[in-house]
């Protein structure tokens, strides 16, 4: 109900009628599954846009080892309180702010989004996703979704960012309503240098 709520009132910072579902949420994780599975990697930095009331938030948490550590950003205070509330251990960190004036000093190997990319201003669309850019290490994955009723992508900057680093795509029925989960692998052999605002400066 808390989530309908937000969502009647400010429909371009929430835009979802529902939380995503468990189905969704796990389908976001399986590249960090992976990861954290069979991978020698340690001290993963992981960061999470838009945590709403924690779907998502509770299968990264999940998958967390002692030396990972997980940032999550929420700009409404209400879901900020409860995902606060929520989540506490000592390599989380909770932050109640705009992720466009959002300061870490960490460079991050995952970057997780349900943000509401159709609902935006291209302008707002594109500098979120320069904003992520800048927070990824050489070789990090960028994991988000877009529901299937959204067939366009909102500026030409975003599609090509899936045209080049697409790792994986997944349509997600069990979810209200259905979703496209997108896995992008910002290093991905074809393109050796990291693809940059100034690559992409057609929008």
């Amino acid at each position: 109900m808390k989530f309908f709520i937000r969502f009647i009132k400010n429909l371009k910072e929430t835009g979802a009628v529902a939380p995503s579902s468990k189905f969704l949420a796990r389908d976001l994780v399986a590249q960090l599954q992976t990861d954290v599975s069979h991978s020698d990697r340690s001290g993963l930095n992981i960061l999470e846009l838009g945590a709403g009331t924690g779907p998502l938030t509770k299968e990264i948490a999940r998958l967390l080892r002692p030396t990972d550590h997980f940032d999550v950003v929420e700009i409404q205070k209400p879901f900020y309180d409860i995902i606060q509330q929520k989540f506490s251990a000592s390599n989380i960190d909770v932050h109640f702010a705009d992720i466009l004036e959002f300061e870490s000093d960490r460079k991050y190997d995952y970057i997780f989004s349900s943000l509401p990319y159709e609902n935006m201003k291209h302008q707002e669309n594109r500098s979120i996703w320069e904003k992520k850019l800048s927070l990824c290490t050489p070789h990090s994955y960028i994991c988000y979704f877009k529901y299937v009723n959204f067939g366009k992508f909102k500026s030409n900057f975003e599609k090509k960012l899936v045209k080049t680093y697409s790792h994986n795509k997944k349509i997600v029925f069990r979810n209200l309503p259905p979703a496209k989960v997108y896995t992008l692998q910002v290093d991905k052999p074809a393109q050796p240098q990291p693809i940059s605002a100034q690559m992409l400066h057609t929008a």
